[in-house]
């Protein structure tokens, strides 16, 4: 697998050499596609590759592309980028790891602590043991970043588990006011990119159901035998993360969400990600993030 992502991403390089700009021209099939992680997904791929060639594998499988925590440096970049834009401190915005100096981590409720991947924070407690003079801390934002490349299936309830528990962590903490204030409430962001075939969006999943019938959400044109059979044909494994996103947000658990999808077929490409979901898309993941930003953050 490494070698395939070697060889796709030197022929992504190369394609990048002929260009006469830095993306390729627009056909109009892809004019008015979105851009806005243009960059990041390139360091995803980029930074995978470099990973599988330095980390020496003691588990084996892709996993070990993503052990070093840097896959994701250029989704925080982007965001970062865009807040500063909008007029964000860059001191406000904490993106460190958990041990760095300056560490984005939020007290949590059912844990000790908890290092989100970007935190907008004003006045916060280290600045004030320097100035006592400063107002209390504000949380403005938080956002989770994550990624899968292999195991779609395997991994997809780890993923969704640990996501409902750090969005219930957080908003236990912030009803128990470790945030000091319980308004404005804080914005919880959710950022997830997939490495998924064209197509992949469309493959649908058997559930077994021995117990109780399936929610009829995740059953894919199959709801006759919803009742009456121990197997039925589910949706797939994007639609079920697009109903797992979309309900986050309906629950109040998420206040933004954005849900992309890579493949080596694209490295090269302008775009190179798909957005299968306009509703969890980039541009309308980061417009969201900045519309609080300019209602809240300049109180």
């Amino acid at each position: 697998m490494c070698i395939k992502i070697l060889q796709r991403f030197k022929s992504f390089l190369l394609a990048r050499k002929r260009q006469t700009g830095s993306v390729r021209k627009m056909t109009a099939d892809n004019k008015n596609l979105e851009r806005v992680f243009q960059g990041a997904i390139e360091h995803w791929w980029r930074s995978k590759e470099s990973n599988a060639a330095q980390v020496i594998s003691s588990q084996g499988g892709t996993r070990d592309q993503c052990l070093r925590g840097d896959t994701m440096d250029g989704f925080r970049d982007a965001i970062i980028s865009r807040l500063v834009s909008e007029g964000v401190k860059k001191e406000d915005i904490y993106f460190g790891g958990q041990l760095s100096a300056l560490a984005s981590n939020l007290p949590s409720y059912y844990r000790a602590s908890k290092n989100w991947d970007v935190v907008v924070c004003k006045n916060a407690h280290h600045l004030r043991l320097e100035n006592p003079n400063l107002p209390e801390p504000v949380l403005v934002a938080a956002v989770e970043f994550k990624s899968q490349n292999k195991s779609i299936g395997n991994n997809q309830n780890n993923r969704i588990e640990e996501s409902i528990g750090n969005a219930y962590d957080f908003w236990a903490s912030y009803e128990n006011r470790n945030f000091v204030h319980l308004t404005p409430r804080p914005w919880l962001g959710y950022l997830f990119v997939g490495r998924y075939a064209k197509g992949d969006e469309k493959a649908g999943v058997v559930i077994t159901q021995p117990l109780f019938p399936t929610d009829p959400a995740f059953i894919y044109q199959d709801e006759k035998n919803r009742l009456t059979a121990q197997k039925i044909s589910g949706i797939s494994y994007a639609e079920r993360y697009k109903i797992f996103l979309e309900r986050m947000i309906a629950k109040k658990l998420y206040d933004g969400a954005c849900f992309l999808v890579t493949e080596e077929e694209i490295i090269g490409e302008s775009p190179n990600y798909r957005v299968l979901y306009p509703e969890l898309s980039g541009q309308r993941f980061l417009d969201n993030l900045c519309r609080y930003i300019r209602a809240y953050y300049f109180d």
